[in-house]
């Protein structure tokens, strides 16, 4: 009963804070300001009309790879006045990023005088001027019809705010780390049950703890120093770089993946889907990875990955790589490039998702959720 009491008021301070809290009451107008006074005339717009808060989940993850992208696609974005989803903006480090672009509000959709494109998540969104709908739905779902499309998994907001996308490297130049992998390896937290009773797969823990194993003594250079490793060319075959013990900076990231000619995908805390894969495209580094298939195109074993099933499939890729001549690694890097730049570089989403011939789509957010065949 305390439970249930503490649960529902929690639900109505999340529901006042929009408000009545003062960050987010400043936020709200300061972006009601901003009116349309941004927009340059003949500019195409897309209108953001998000009325629930979920579209704030992650941290405003979603909010602002979909924002970013529309930028990045050439469209002018404009925000509807609803509070519940813009107010946020105060207090959401993610969301915020996007304050330094140029974008409008308005109070609802037709009060934009030229024709628009419309993204909603209303079930019957007033819309007299929008030449193409998209629909945002939040339950976790595949795609089960033509019209339908999920939404992709992007950079990390904070290195989609400070990096310059795509990154420019040679696909055939030789790299100095065979396989990299960088990131967070907390004990407790990257090993949780949930990935692999819930998704079938090998944690972060579980993946780094094989492609160790799978090492010769003395193979593994786990740098301390990440600027001395970064401004080193000297060859290791396996870099491990453990934020714990060695952390890279957010601006150098790119730079140490476009170092390596393999990286390992590891999961996320409690889903396989991390953005640091699509990171790791970006710079050229090819996926060692068990969830190809939560990619929409997927990932191909031996054309734009490798990937493995379990422990011992991954023990055999990480032996294979070592056998590799340099023309498959570069093989398998121009593939990798290819994928980036036809379906994960800046604006590709969103022409894609207004490029369909459908005049009213589906958007669904969470896809890359649910539970598949790797």
């Amino acid at each position: 009963m305390k439970l249930s009491i503490g649960k529902s008021l929690e639900a109505v301070v999340r529901l006042m804070r929009p408000y009545l809290w003062p960050s987010y009451r400043r936020a709200f107008r300061a972006l009601l300001a901003r009116g349309l006074e941004e927009w340059h005339p003949g500019e195409p717009v897309v209108c953001c009309d998000f009325s629930n808060p979920a579209i704030n989940a992650v941290g405003g993850r979603y909010y602002f790879s979909l924002v970013r992208d529309l930028i990045d696609a050439g469209y002018f974005p404009v925000f509807t006045a609803c509070r519940a989803t813009l107010s946020s903006f105060g207090t959401s480090g993610m969301k915020s990023l996007l304050l330094k672009e140029r974008l409008g509000v308005v109070a609802f959709p037709d009060e934009l005088r030229v024709p628009y494109l419309l993204i909603t998540d209303r079930a019957a969104p007033r819309a007299a001027r929008a030449e193409k709908i998209v629909t945002v739905r939040y339950e976790q779902r595949l795609c089960t019809a033509e019209n339908e499309c999920a939404f992709p998994v992007f950079v990390h907001p904070q290195l989609a705010s400070c990096a310059d996308l795509p990154i420019i490297y040679q696909t055939d130049d030789k790299r100095p780390a065979r396989i990299f992998f960088g990131g967070n390896t907390e004990d407790g937290k990257y090993d949780k049950d949930v990935i692999r009773k819930v998704y079938g797969m090998l944690t972060r823990r579980d993946m780094l703890a094989v492609a160790c194993a799978a090492m010769p003594a003395g193979s593994i250079h786990r740098p301390r120093d990440a600027a001395a490793w970064l401004a080193s060319g000297d060859f290791h075959p396996f870099v491990l770089c453990e934020t714990q013990h060695c952390w890279i900076p957010q601006n150098s990231w790119l730079e140490a993946l476009a170092k390596a000619d393999f990286f390992l995908a590891c999961p996320g805390v409690g889903m396989p889907l991390c953005h640091n894969l699509i990171e790791a495209l970006a710079a050229g580094c090819v996926p060692i990875l068990q969830y190809a298939a939560y990619l929409s195109p997927p990932l191909e074993n031996r054309v734009n990955c490798l990937t493995f099933h379990d422990a011992q499939s991954l023990n055999d890729v990480v032996h294979s790589i070592f056998s590799m001549t340099d023309a498959e690694i570069m093989r398998l890097r121009a593939n990798v490039r290819a994928h980036y730049d036809a379906n994960l570089g800046p604006g590709c989403f969103a022409k894609r998702l207004f490029g369909s011939p459908h005049d009213k789509r589906v958007l669904l957010l969470n896809s890359y959720r649910v539970p598949r065949s790797s």
